[in-house]
């Protein structure tokens, strides 16, 4: 039996106990199956139908993949990345006046901001949930009907390789899980909107209708200052929140944020880029959507179907569609762009101009005595709700008191020279 001393001296020389191991077993079974490949969506073509070995973690922090991402990403500096958002500490907007020289140096150094804050996130396996026992004590069993977790709070001891065990009510003494160990940091090491339990907006029916607002950025956002890239629930709940977004088609609202690199390594890694390559296509984006074909061919390589570095995006495109033909009725706002060059705003603008050209040609009334309190002349709907009442002016007052307009007229007849010059 560990007594109450001998645990603490245990814990401070027993540090990381746990995390090491579940680290080294996540590590081991990463090679095998990830927790990022999602085989209900995989592609049946890619090779992740089958016990593939894939090292996710490596692949995606490879340079020509953070290439593509960062490319992927888009920049939209003003609607996006420095749009007015919600903070704590209100700001003034500052103004200034530049020239045009000063005016390129600052944007040059916008820009630089603006591609630090669109760093993808860190991509990484989960920890292992598994959990080690360590001695487990039958005298003791049963003496509460709670757990006891005991942690190492000592100054030099950081969240990850703080030492967290749990004793079960039965007598077991075991390490903790993500989940405890987590929990125990946000207690002993309270943040700002960081509570102990994770928040509703994390679970449904909160964080669909947050979805359906188009917050996704907001729950992403709050997810990555919450949990550790290597939470077993962060994972879950962006796989989550990247499945809704594709089956929805909102990718508006991760486009020119820090998670639609990921959303779009997720979806090449598991061969889903169809929904997410029609919509480049229906906006136009045809550079994009050449890159996320390479991001897709450079995680599942094939010789037969490599790209070449002299290849056009457009050829690149062609090529993928001529090599996937089953995945054309998926691609039609793509195949639309690449046939007439017309985007999705395109049709939208031109499907307005000819609703007005036939309201203005053909739809035509004219405003009278009878038509103006009906529905169908100028006031609508509210002619059935206010009485309408048409005064007409009598002729004959009309012709006593003629309207007057110009300056002042005198009341007097105007005298007229009957004298003939002579």
């Amino acid at each position: 039996m560990i007594s109450s001393r001998s645990l603490a001296r245990f814990l401070r020389n027993h540090r990381g106990l746990g995390v090491s191991n579940s680290t080294a077993t996540s590590s081991t079974s990463r090679r095998l199956v990830s927790a990022w490949v999602n085989l209900a969506r995989a592609d049946t073509d890619t090779p992740l139908s089958s016990n593939h070995k894939i090292d996710v973690e490596k692949q995606f922090t490879d340079d020509q993949v953070q290439k593509l991402l960062s490319e992927l990403t888009g920049m939209e500096m003003q609607d996006k990345v420095f749009k007015p958002r919600r903070t704590a500490i209100q700001q003034r907007a500052h103004y200034a006046l530049m020239t045009d020289e000063r005016l390129e140096e600052t944007m040059d150094r916008m820009k630089g901001e603006a591609r630090r804050f669109l760093q993808p996130v860190p991509l990484k396996e989960p920890r292992s949930e598994k959990y080690e026992v360590l001695t487990r004590d039958e005298e003791i069993a049963s003496f509460d009907h709670s757990r006891f977790i005991f942690t190492d709070i000592t100054f030099d001891a950081t969240d990850q390789d703080r030492t967290v065990v749990v004793r079960e009510v039965d007598g077991t003494l075991r390490t903790a899980n993500p989940e405890e160990h987590d929990r125990m940091n946000r207690v002993y090491y309270e943040k700002a909107h960081r509570p102990v339990n994770p928040p509703g907006l994390f679970s449904d029916p909160w964080l669909q209708n947050a979805l359906d607002r188009d917050e996704h950025e907001f729950v992403m956002d709050w997810a990555c200052w919450y949990y550790e890239p290597d939470d077993p629930a962060f994972v879950k709940l962006s796989r989550t929140v990247f499945d809704r977004t594709v089956e929805a088609g909102r990718f508006d609202a991760l486009y020119s944020t820090r998670h639609f690199g990921t959303l779009a390594f997720y979806l090449a890694l598991n061969g889903g880029i169809p929904p997410l390559l029609n919509w480049f296509g229906g906006r136009g984006k045809l550079p994009e959507a050449a890159r996320l074909v390479k991001l897709q061919k450079a995680l599942h390589p094939n010789w037969r179907v490599a790209v070449s570095k002299e290849d056009s995006d457009r050829k690149v495109v062609e090529d993928f569609l001529r090599q996937n033909e089953r995945l054309r009725k998926k691609l039609p706002l793509l195949s639309n762009y690449l046939s007439t060059g017309q985007t999705v705003a395109d049709q939208k603008s031109s499907e307005t101009g000819l609703a007005t050209d036939q309201g203005a040609n053909g739809g035509r009334s004219t405003v009278t005595s009878t038509t103006i309190g009906s529905s169908t002349g100028p006031l609508g709907s509210l002619a059935r709700e206010y009485k309408v009442h048409v005064k007409s002016e009598d002729k004959q007052s009309q012709s006593e008191n003629p309207r007057r307009r110009g300056g002042y007229r005198s009341k007097y007849p105007k005298k007229t020279d009957n004298k003939k010059d002579e």
